[in-house]
């Protein structure tokens, strides 16, 4: 009688236990999942960024240094995501892309001096991929993914673009605004453009021949402007 009231509580405890161990793995592999699908959503957020920020760069022309490293750390992500979710067939076009996108290497062209854009909210658009690159280098470094220089490099070339992309985009909206006889636009436009090549970042060579070519835009348009009111005066009846 004891020895079986004895078994049926050791057997009791046993189901208990293992019931316990069942319940924590249970609990284990939950906790397994949602970690996991809290990286790959983290994961995600991030390579839309680096896509896009990486993308955007690329049109204008920017440094090959700077569009190897972000392609690199899209590569990275990409992979990562797909170690985390073996079942998706998505990746495999962005992952060939973002291998051909790290391998650049060599100094681009024009490193840039053609790239603008026709709107303020183009610019402000650009302006905001070229902030959110640069906060993804300073990720990168934190990380120790990239060095103290790559960094140091790499901001001051987005930097340099920055100013770039603000000056050269100035002075086409100038231009437009003057072919449309808007001559208080175009002047603002001048002016704006001045402001930034004030700025520390672009070689001085580049600064000068834009300085040099606002003043004789600038000379260009008044001319034009009081050609214009002398025409107009010289129409109006007495």
């Amino acid at each position: 009688m004891v020895a079986s009231y004895f078994l049926s509580t050791l057997f009791l405890l046993c189901l208990m236990l293992a019931g316990l161990i069942v319940a924590q793995q249970a609990a284990l592999r939950q906790g397994q999942h949602i970690n996991r699908l809290s990286r790959l959503s983290a994961l995600e957020s991030r390579r839309k960024q680096v896509h896009q920020s990486a993308r955007a760069l690329q049109q204008m022309e920017t440094d090959p240094e700077v569009l190897a490293l972000l392609f690199g750390s899209l590569l990275e992500d990409l992979q990562t995501i797909k170690a985390l979710d073996p079942a998706r067939t998505d990746l495999d076009k962005p992952i060939k892309e973002a291998e051909a996108g790290s391998k650049l290497s060599g100094s681009s062209k024009s490193s840039g001096s053609s790239a603008a854009v026709a709107t303020e909210e183009e610019l402000t658009m650009t302006q905001r991929h070229i902030q959110r690159a640069m906060k993804i280098f300073a990720t990168l470094y934190k990380s120790d993914k990239i060095s103290a220089s790559q960094y140091q490099s790499c901001r001051d070339k987005l930097r340099m673009l920055g100013l770039r992309v603000a000056v050269n985009s100035c002075l086409l909206m100038a231009q437009r605004a003057a072919d449309s006889e808007d001559t208080i636009k175009a002047m603002s436009c001048f002016r704006r453009a001045e402001s930034f090549l004030g700025m520390k970042g672009l070689p001085g060579a580049e600064i000068a021949e834009k300085r040099s070519y606002i003043q004789a835009e600038r000379e260009k348009l008044m001319t034009q402007s009081a050609a214009g009111r002398g025409l107009l005066l010289m129409a109006t009846p007495d």
